[in-house]
């Protein structure tokens, strides 16, 4: 029986997804995701992660799925992948941005832990 959660996501771009696990501090790598038992699963790139237990990432449908044996993975879930959509997000509205000229003018963060962008572009 296979201990691996699949976990469907809103995130469509897995370069951004990569980006963000960069900037969280995570190392983003190759392989198969390990889990409980010596077992794997399959996917487009890994997390590897202390303990011998890996989160990995593919494209199902157009959108990125989190695969992991959770049960053997000492991070809070719901924690991991609400940091990783803020940073997706944040991520993508700079890209967005900057391809239409705009450029940050400044950052804070903000007590919540929300970001707030200020943006300029000059004609």
């Amino acid at each position: 029986m296979s201990h691996f959660t699949r976990v469907k996501t809103q995130l469509r771009d897995m370069e951004v997804v990569k980006r963000a696990l960069a900037d969280l501090g995570y190392i983003v790598g190759e392989g198969e995701v390990r889990g409980y038992a010596n077992q794997v699963a399959t996917a487009e790139f890994v997390v590897k992660m202390d303990g011998g237990f890996d989160i990995g990432f593919r494209k199902d449908n157009g959108l990125v799925t989190m695969v992991a044996d959770m049960w053997g993975l000492k991070i809070n879930r719901d924690e991991f992948l609400s940091k990783l959509a803020q940073r997706y997000a944040y991520l993508t509205i700079l890209d967005q941005a900057a391809q239409q000229g705009w450029q940050v003018a400044g950052e804070e963060i903000q007590e919540d832990g929300s970001v707030r962008l200020v943006m300029q572009r000059w004609n």
